[in-house]
């Protein structure tokens, strides 16, 4: 009892540091985030409609051997050449007559 009694101060001070320690730390801890307690998934949406329409594409497989049949290789390219045209002006914000 003797030792308690010589020492109260230090005790006293010891705590008051360990409760201001805790003060401290409860005061600056980062708030506790929500915990999610329901899980919502979006069924409808506007890009539902996309993302089908990619994984219908993905399950596409082509078979090459369309390429090599004679139909295939018959069909003829009705498509143009372009021809390369002549540029407009170099600096279409000029002032007209300024070249």
């Amino acid at each position: 009892m003797n030792f308690i009694l010589r020492y109260q101060t230090v005790f006293i001070f010891i705590a008051i540091v360990a409760l201001l320690y805790a003060g401290y730390t409860y005061m600056t801890a980062a708030p506790e985030e929500d915990v999610l307690t329901q899980t919502i998934v979006a069924e409808e949406g506007p890009d539902q409609d996309l993302i089908a329409l990619l994984f219908e594409l993905k399950a596409i497989r082509l078979d090459s051997a369309l390429f090599e049949e004679s139909t295939y290789q018959s069909l003829v390219d009705f498509g143009r050449e372009l021809v390369p045209e002549q540029v407009g002006r170099n600096n279409p914000f000029a002032p007209l007559g300024s070249q």
